[in-house]
């Protein structure tokens, strides 16, 4: 045998035991981590919990829904997920464990929280949703014109009045129990507007769409905008919830169900007047809109739908440590401890999406009727 012919044996004598080798090697990877392909990771199967609402706040959940954000998140409603909708108070609803997932105004949570609510925001969905109206031509146009006025709300601690004391305090204005300059008068949601008309108080406090139909109409004038004044423009006002017994069990079935959601939520914010299409001609109606679209199309664009993790940490953290100098938070409670404790990152979510990359798993023009 000559040489070359000896080398060239040895050679492929070679090859072969290294292509034996790799493919144990391979064969042995697959064997010892399976879990890989496993997208619950173990966990047992849950049907998760997820509610949903009316309004401009609930835009994200209703096109995940419409346009099957769920099911490409590899879900099956009824097996996978429960879509639901209720007349229960969201807290009484994570708290009896009857819900699993929902949308919140973050400052009406933290109350709750610092009694023991055992909830965990995951992601902000959008900000925006809550003006200060002065009435048309009253010669309130500022925060500042506010000291000394009556001001509405539609109950005492939930977010817009929250939100309404911060801002308040921000222009130096006092809110507090010890120096109050202003006077907090409660109406019903529905006596808002007509107690604004009427003079009853100087300005009021109220979500959109309402906000907004009452400016377009002429009713009233716009003090301060959560979505676009400053101060607040940029701090998501509403959240994601999560139980904490759900994440701790099934962070990774909770996974798909907020992902779906947060893109939808970036789509939406990337094709507005769309989503309100979809939104009001399948069922989904805005309160306070009345069915008029030009209403809502107005409305939606006080809003930023752009989801954040890492926002919804932020706006977290900065909410407990100004309503504990105001005396909403408790004097005692830890507002970091509370903080880490209300936050909570999930697997498999990104700190965020754009609107503009999402492709809708199915097509948005199918569910209205002016294409």
């Amino acid at each position: 045998m000559t040489n070359t012919r000896k080398f060239a044996k040895q050679a492929l004598t070679l090859a072969l035991a290294l292509l034996m080798l790799t493919l144990a090697a391979a064969q042995a990877c697959a064997e010892a981590a399976p879990i890989e392909d496993d997208p619950l990771h173990g966990e047992e199967p849950y049907t998760v919990k997820v509610l949903y609402g009316t309004g401009l706040c609930g835009v994200p959940f209703h096109v995940a829904k419409q346009l099957g954000f769920f099911e490409a998140e590899g879900l099956v409603e009824g097996v996978d997920y429960e879509f639901f909708k209720s007349d229960s108070a969201q807290n009484e609803l994570f708290a009896t464990g009857n819900l699993d997932v929902g949308n919140g105004l973050l400052a009406s949570k933290l109350a709750p929280l610092d009694n023991g609510l055992e909830i965990k925001t995951v992601a902000g969905l959008h900000t925006g949703c809550i003006q200060i109206l002065g009435r048309a031509e009253s010669g309130i146009n500022t925060v500042e014109d506010l000291r000394g006025k009556r001001i509405g709300v539609s109950a005492l601690a939930t977010s817009a009045h929250i939100i309404s004391q911060r801002v308040l305090a921000s222009a130096g204005i006092g809110v507090t129990t010890d120096n109050s300059e202003v006077e907090f008068v409660v109406f019903t949601q529905s006596e808002l507007p007509l107690v604004l008309e009427n003079g009853a108080v100087d300005a009021i406090v109220t979500e959109d769409p309402t906000a907004t139909t009452l400016i377009v109409d002429g009713v009233a004038t716009s003090i301060y905008n959560y979505g676009v004044s400053e101060y607040l423009k940029d701090e998501y006002c509403c959240t994601l919830w999560v139980t904490a017994e759900a994440l701790e069990k099934y962070p990774y079935q909770i996974s798909r169900v907020v992902n779906a959601i947060l893109k939808a939520s970036a789509w939406v914010d990337a094709n507005r007047h769309l989503a309100i299409d979809i939104q009001m001609e399948n069922g989904w109606n805005p309160n306070g809109a009345e069915g008029k679209r030009e209403y809502a199309y107005a409305s939606i664009d006080n809003f930023k739908y752009l989801p954040s993790v890492s926002g919804a940490r932020d706006a977290l953290y900065r909410n407990i440590t100004e309503m504990q100098e105001l005396g909403l938070v408790k004097a005692e409670t830890d507002a970091k401890a509370l903080a880490e404790y209300a936050f909570f990152a999930l697997p498999n979510v990104p700190d965020t999406y754009v609107g503009t990359e999402i492709v809708p798993p199915l097509d948005p023009y199918q569910f209205v009727s002016e294409k």
